[in-house]
């Protein structure tokens, strides 16, 4: 295949499905990665139609399940011949503490791990691109999280805010600490902010999520604003020596935290790969 190929995760709405549409409208071959089987056929035949480029495609997989995730990663490199785009685009917000199937809180599941476990999967297949691209969606909330090993999954506590800007700074940290360890390979890692956008998870937060949310509407943005930076990393020539960096409105922007430290990016790292190699298979 000569188009760019794509895989995003959470593009059946919101940021996700412009940041879709607006490559499968610059040529690439794009595919979107969904829980929802019904949703991701529906929206796949949208893309098709409103972009003209038939090399849409689907493929089913519930971040909070890193067996699916695993199902998902072998389809993909059995159905396609490299990855030259990876955008980790997928996230939520829990109104509780609630565990996935592999024992994870949810948030951090989804928000973080589900990124790293994926991207590791993928790896091989971005390293077979001439410039193989991979794009974080993380949050400018993550200024407020904490990295804290006692409570990294809301074990002594749980707080939605809390829980939410926890993994958004644990997406940085990996962004930060993946970038490093690829600089000897053609592949890129950067992080976005898409800013405060009117999306579906906002109108549906929990709580005071919930009234954070509504009282920012004021000042969010429409999904379409929202995803163009992801879309300028995705595709801009100029961005394709970016890495280890944290992009707000199509520029970098430094990373305002005391917990990103080597020290800690490292440690995370280390207890990642140990949750991935205990996910696989036999």
């Amino acid at each position: 295949m000569d188009k760019p190929i794509c895989l995003i995760t959470g593009a059946t709405d919101g940021i996700g499905k412009v940041t879709a549409t607006a490559l499968a409208r610059k040529g690439y071959a794009v595919v979107l990665a969904a829980r929802n089987e019904a949703k991701a056929a529906s929206v796949t035949s949208e893309i098709v139609a409103s972009t003209g480029n038939r090399d849409v495609d689907y493929l089913i997989a519930d971040l909070r399940s890193l067996a699916q995730l695993h199902r998902l990663a072998d389809t993909f490199t059995v159905r396609y011949p490299r990855l030259d785009l990876l955008i980790n685009n997928a996230g939520i917000i829990m109104p509780r503490r609630v565990l996935t199937e592999d024992g994870y809180e949810t948030t951090f599941q989804v928000n973080y791990l589900a990124q790293f476990y994926l991207t590791q999967l993928l790896l091989n297949e971005l390293e077979k691109s001439s410039q193989g691209r991979v794009i974080n969606l993380s949050s400018s909330v993550y200024r407020t999280g904490k990295f804290d090993l006692d409570n990294l999954q809301s074990e002594r506590q749980f707080s939605t805010i809390s829980a939410y800007a926890a993994s958004k700074l644990c997406v940085l940290l990996f962004t930060i600490e993946l970038a490093q360890r690829l600089e000897s390979t053609p592949v890129t890692a950067n992080a976005v902010h898409p800013g405060i956008v009117r999306t579906p998870m906002m109108r549906h937060a929990p709580g005071v999520f919930r009234a954070i949310s509504y009282a920012a509407l004021p000042f969010s943005r429409s999904p379409v604003k929202g995803a163009a930076t992801s879309i300028y990393l995705a595709d801009s020539p100029d961005a394709a020596q970016s890495s280890g960096e944290y992009f707000v409105n199509a520029k970098v922007e430094k990373i305002k935290n005391a917990y990103n430290t080597k020290r800690n990016r490292e440690l995370l790292w280390t207890l990642s790969m140990k949750a991935y190699q205990r996910a696989l298979p036999g």
